[in-house]
C-alpha cells in the first residue's frame, strides 16, 4: 500500500493541526475542538462491503471513498464540534480532455458518520 505513512509522519501532521487549527472561533468565542474520530475495523469493513456491493449493483467498477470534514450544529449545551464522514464515489469518464476519468460523489449510497471522538482533545 503505497499511500501509508509512518507513525512519525502521522504525529507530525497531527501536531501541525493542533498548533494551527485546534482552537475554533465561532461568533467571537473560542473553544477546543475534537481532532480524532474512532470507528472499529468491523464498522469500517461492513461499510466498505456495503459500498462495494451497492456500487457493483449499479455497474460501478471502481468505487471509492472520500473522507470529508464537517461540523455539527451548536446546541444549548455543546459548541459546534468537528466530525468526519465517509462518502462513496464512483469513477466516470471525464469530460475534461486532459483527464481520462474522474471520481465523483455516488449520492445513491448514504455516507458513514457518527464515529466517536476523544474528549478532551489531545495529541496523537
Amino acid at each position: 500500500m503505497g499511500r501509508k505513512i509512518t507513525v512519525a509522519k502521522a504525529k507530525q501532521l497531527q501536531k501541525k493541526w493542533w498548533e494551527t487549527r485546534s482552537l475554533v472561533t465561532t461568533n467571537g468565542e473560542e473553544h477546543r475542538d475534537t481532532c480524532q474520530f474512532y470507528f472499529t475495523v468491523e464498522e469500517l469493513q461492513a461499510y466498505l462491503d456495503e459500498v462495494k456491493s451497492k456500487s457493483l449493483a449499479q455497474g460501478v467498477e471502481i468505487p471509492g471513498i472520500n473522507v470529508w470534514l464537517g461540523a455539527y450544529e451548536e446546541t444549548e449545551t455543546t459548541p459546534s464540534l468537528s466530525t468526519v464522514f465517509l462518502a462513496p464515489t464512483k469513477r466516470v469518464k471525464s469530460d475534461d480532455p486532459d483527464k481520462e476519468y474522474e471520481d465523483v460523489a455516488n449520492d445513491e449510497i448514504d455516507p458513514l458518520n457518527y464515529g466517536t471522538g476523544k474528549w478532551p482533545p489531545r495529541l496523537y
